[in-house]
């Protein structure tokens, strides 16, 4: 196989790997259940002087934002029997900066989808061995995603807060994303916990599917060997 033809299966991979991640980010970032549950876990709900109900509707809210359903990020609920705004204006600057990420990680997933049928197609048209090679492509990918869901874990594993810290100073040019939990709502209700949790749900979730993917590809593989050998002897 050519030089070109490999870095075009290894782009394939690449942006399968950002399609899959991208997807799982936000179908976890998105799940109301997925904050509710970690709230109950940190016992947020008496901490946070918030009910059940309140912090339902604020998770709501927050994920309103995160889709670019919602303009502002305030959002009002009943915190200590009050009725009022939960968060200051560092909090919503902050994630200003939030959204334009997930915008671009939006987009860099677009683009990686309209990439990875424009090479798909051009593999079809110009690679007679195009089909043994896209599911040995989407095999690699599957093993490879396993590598960074080792990573991932190893990272957590040592010191998830030095590198969220790395994290947040290499995607913001500003200090809005270090809050105070004594003041703060935002960071009162998603604490580092629920960063690790929401990581490894994500990682799992990304791996998974492409690992799953793989496996198919790799049996569909040995079937296609053997129906190309079976093909030749009778040909």
């Amino acid at each position: 196989m050519k030089w070109k033809t490999r870095i075009i299966y290894l782009l394939m991979g690449i942006f399968l790997t950002v399609v899959a991640w991208v997807t799982a980010l936000e179908y976890v970032s998105y799940d109301v259940e997925h904050y509710m549950t970690e709230f109950e876990k940190q016992d947020w709900v008496p901490q946070a002087g918030m009910d059940r109900e309140n912090l339902k509707h604020t998770a709501e809210e927050i994920i309103l934002y995160l889709q670019g359903e919602k303009e502002d990020f305030q959002t009002m609920a009943v915190k200590g029997g009050i009725y009022q705004p939960l968060f200051d204006e560092r909090e919503r600057l902050h994630m200003i900066d939030v959204l334009e990420l997930y915008d671009s990680a939006r987009l860099l997933r677009n683009i990686s989808i309209i990439g990875l049928l424009l090479l798909l197609a051009w593999v079809v048209y110009q690679d007679n061995k195009w089909k043994n090679r896209v599911l040995r492509t989407l095999f690699f990918t599957g093993l490879a995603n396993v590598d960074m869901m080792i990573l991932l874990g190893l990272l957590i594993w040592l010191d998830f807060t030095k590198y969220f810290t790395y994290f947040h100073l290499l995607l913001f040019d500003n200090d809005l994303w270090i809050l105070n939990p004594q003041h703060h709502v935002l960071i009162q209700l998603l604490p580092e916990s629920f960063f690790i949790n929401t990581a490894i749900k994500i990682g799992l979730y990304a791996m998974g599917s492409l690992f799953a993917l793989g496996i198919i590809a790799w049996q569909l593989e040995k079937m296609l060997f053997r129906y190309q050998a079976i093909r030749n002897e009778h040909s």
